[in-house]
């Protein structure tokens, strides 16, 4: 059967984050998975700058061009390792047994750090398959973390991404990245999308 290229959404099953350690004109790598532990949501937006010639007492032309996407996602568990990634913080631990500690810690020379994002919803029009997002190259930009009376907590993170400096592609055909969505007709375990420059 042939793969279906329109699909619903429902849903969304796994994300991970995975820390870019190096975008250059040679190589695109990331480093080991961070899972977003309790998935509940995610949400883009293509951002597209858009300018309009006028004359003539109307618009003659409209160029537009998107220039980035935004994105929220939202987790049900706390993680320390989440955060590091988030917020170019660390985490630690400490003591043993009964007196260990798990330690979360931002400072003032913290930066959040780039990561490449990937989601996947498990697709029930490809029996068996699955989409992927990927962002390939984002930080966040808010990081709220939401108490609510007699219920769990959630947390939220809102984040850009934005073009690759390396370009992805056989030669003639190279490209930066923004986003990929893909559609498989076997479900696909996430991992990093990359390009180490090795032929």
């Amino acid at each position: 059967m042939a793969l279906k290229t329109v699909t619903k959404l429902f849903g969304v099953d796994d994300a991970k984050l995975f820390p870019v350690t190096e975008d250059s004109e040679s190589k695109f790598t990331c480093g080991t998975g961070i899972d977003l532990p309790g998935v509940r949501q995610i949400s883009l937006t293509y951002e597209i700058e858009e300018k309009s010639l006028t004359g003539d007492e109307k618009v003659l032309d409209v160029s537009n061009k998107i220039k980035s996407v935004t994105f929220n996602m939202e987790y049900a568990k706390l993680s320390l390792e989440v955060l590091a990634q988030l917020t170019g913080g660390t985490y630690s631990t400490s003591g043993q047994d009964d007196t260990e500690v798990g330690t979360f810690t931002f400072g003032g020379g913290d930066l959040p750090n780039y990561f490449q994002l990937k989601a996947q919803i498990l697709d029930t029009s490809n029996d068996g398959g699955d989409i992927h997002f990927c962002i390939y190259k984002a930080k966040a930009t808010a990081i709220p973390i939401n108490g609510v009376q007699n219920d769990f907590a959630t947390l939220t993170f809102d984040g850009r991404g934005v073009y690759t400096e390396h370009e992805f592609g056989a030669e003639g055909n190279k490209q930066t990245k923004l986003m990929d969505i893909e559609i498989h007709a076997k479900a696909q375990d996430l991992s990093a999308t990359q390009d180490t420059g090795s032929v």
